[in-house]
């Protein structure tokens, strides 16, 4: 499997859901909020909707700092 590794302030595309459409986004480092609203993930690569701002998707490489964050979440 050969997973891209993506670099901040890359250029990307993505289907927004709150734009309800694809939209170009840039990869940047962000506070992100869990969807269950069950805490957060510090300081994570996202990449952002150029729209409208937010957070519309999270690459591979981000996952074991999210893993991290609920793991550690659970053991309070």
């Amino acid at each position: 499997m050969n997973t891209k590794i993506f670099q901040e302030g890359e250029k990307s595309k993505a289907i927004c859901a709150h734009c309800a459409e694809l939209v170009d986004t840039t990869f940047i480092r962000r506070d992100v909020a869990f969807s269950d609203g069950d805490g957060i993930a510090w300081n994570i690569l996202v990449a952002v909707c150029d729209v409208c701002d937010r957070a519309v998707t999270t690459p591979a490489q981000s996952t074991p700092a999210i893993r991290e964050v609920r793991q550690r979440d659970e053991n309070q």
